[in-house]
């Protein structure tokens, strides 16, 4: 092959990969770039106030069950500025993540419905944050195991039949309180002796009508009522998921010409809703604030599970500080001493079931 010819080769092979690069090789980088920085544009928008929030709370719980700081919340406590201002914050604090929950699911982010492992992580997070939030079954196993040790009635190793059984219980206790007009478990301590009793009597049979057994003897029964209804009368305050869904749609409005479709309530709305809302946003907020009111986190009452629930709701909202550290973000939006204080939380406090 002469040089001519060698050089038109060259000229024609070097012509083909121009134009396949100029009209492939580089249209697909350039695109696989544009999604990433889509992908890094949607988790911002909604990431950075999620985050910003969610450290926020973190913060505060972090001084409610580990500071000692939570004097605000007791029922004793002195209707103070101070006092008023930090329990309706706090409650701001919750509300708040929920409402760009809300938000991030109505908007169908990315954020949440991504497939990184960052993003499954932060989908459970929030799922373990609801849950906390919600659920009441591991309540009522505990207190059917403290009823049975007590009346020394043997329950079943299968954990499923234990659930079932501990739901017949409260079922019947959902009688017990219609029947005496009552909203609460907690609420049995204000009836006189012989009504007490006859709750005490309701709940034993429903366990032991669930199990096929013989009913427990009337002299147990009677010797042990007062530390039985001590069981039973337990403190909880459960943000049921619909409930949740509520209060995160009150927290939400949506905005014209943004990034985002939709935005939160800021503090001054929600601080004039609480002190001087009527309707059904009250009555949401309210329910919300059912869950932190009268709780001693420094002396907590063991019939308190609302402690507890507390714990789960830190962790899982540690767990959501760190989900968004771990997305793939152009610049970092969590402080460093909000990162130290998310991983410290979820090495101390175990998750459900396993202390």
């Amino acid at each position: 092959m002469d040089d001519s010819m060698l050089v038109t080769v060259i000229g024609a092979i070097t012509g083909l990969m121009t134009a396949i690069v100029t009209s492939f090789i580089i249209p697909i980088v350039q695109k696989r770039l544009e999604k990433v920085e889509e992908r890094r544009s949607v988790h911002e928008k909604y990431a950075q106030p999620l985050a910003a929030d969610a450290v926020n709370l973190l913060w505060r719980l972090n001084e409610i069950l580990f500071k000692g700081r939570a004097q605000y919340l007791r029922e004793d406590a002195p209707l103070t500025p101070f006092n008023v201002y930090k329990r309706i914050s706090t409650c701001y604090r919750i509300a708040v993540i929920l409402g760009w929950v809300r938000a991030i699911e109505q908007e169908q982010s990315y954020l949440f419905y991504g497939e990184e492992k960052s993003q499954t992580d932060l989908r459970r997070a929030v799922a373990d944050l609801e849950s906390a939030l919600a659920d009441s079954p591991h309540v009522e196993v505990h207190v059917l195991r403290r009823l049975a040790g007590l009346w020394d009635v043997a329950l079943p190793d299968d954990g499923d039949e234990v659930d079932r059984i501990a739901a017949c219980a409260n079922a019947e206790m959902q009688h017990v309180l219609a029947d005496n007009r009552l909203a609460r478990c907690h609420d049995l301590l204000d009836l006189n002796a012989p009504r007490q009793m006859e709750a005490v009597h309701r709940v034993a049979a429903a366990i032991t009508a669930a199990m096929s057994r013989p009913p427990v003897e009337e002299a147990v029964l009677t010797a042990t009522g007062a530390e039985a209804l001590s069981h039973i009368a337990v403190r909880q305050a459960w943000i049921y998921r619909d409930w949740q869904q509520a209060i995160g749609a009150l927290m939400i409005r949506p905005v014209e010409g943004a990034a985002r479709r939709f935005d939160v309530l800021d503090y001054g709305t929600f601080e004039a809703l609480v002190t001087g809302g009527a309707g059904i946003e009250k009555i949401w907020l309210d329910r919300l604030e059912a869950a932190l009111s009268g709780i001693d986190a420094v002396q907590p009452d063991p019939a308190d599970f609302r402690i507890s629930q507390l714990r789960a709701v830190t962790r899982a909202t540690a767990a959501l500080v760190c989900a968004i550290e771990r997305l793939d973000l152009e610049r970092r939006i969590i402080e460093a001493d909000a990162c130290v204080l998310a991983r410290k939380l979820l090495a101390e406090i175990p998750a459900r079931g396993e202390g």
